[in-house]
């Protein structure tokens, strides 16, 4: 093989090996967005009868944090997280979620995170 024709093909597995990357990390974005939003539905449709789901001035009927201030709690984690919303708490029933359910409300709630 020349010279010119294998630096041209090395160059272009250079190419696509890149290009495979940019994709991949799009997918990924994609991926996290959809996740996000996944998760502010099911928090709309599962916590909002105690907790303030979606930022605003309002304050919730009971004394439950809002998720924008459990995100911004110091060591707040979305692994930590998602374990606590697979538990039962504050002495409800049915609040346990399974761990895909926990894992998408908990991106969302990681999502109202101010850095």
């Amino acid at each position: 093989m020349p010279k010119i024709a294998c630096r041209t093909a090395v160059i272009s597995g250079f190419v696509a090996a890149a290009c495979l990357m940019v994709s991949a990390r799009c997918v990924n974005a994609q991926s996290a967005t959809n996740d996000v939003a996944t998760g502010r539905a099911l928090a709309e449709r599962l916590c909002s009868e105690c907790h303030v789901v979606v930022p605003s001035d309002k304050r919730g009927w009971t004394d439950a944090s809002a998720f924008d201030s459990i995100s911004n709690r110091q060591g707040t984690m979305a692994a930590k997280l998602s374990r606590f919303i697979q538990q039962p708490h504050m002495h409800m029933m049915n609040t346990a979620r399974p761990p895909r359910e926990a894992d998408l409300i908990s991106a969302y709630i990681m999502s109202l995170r101010k850095d």
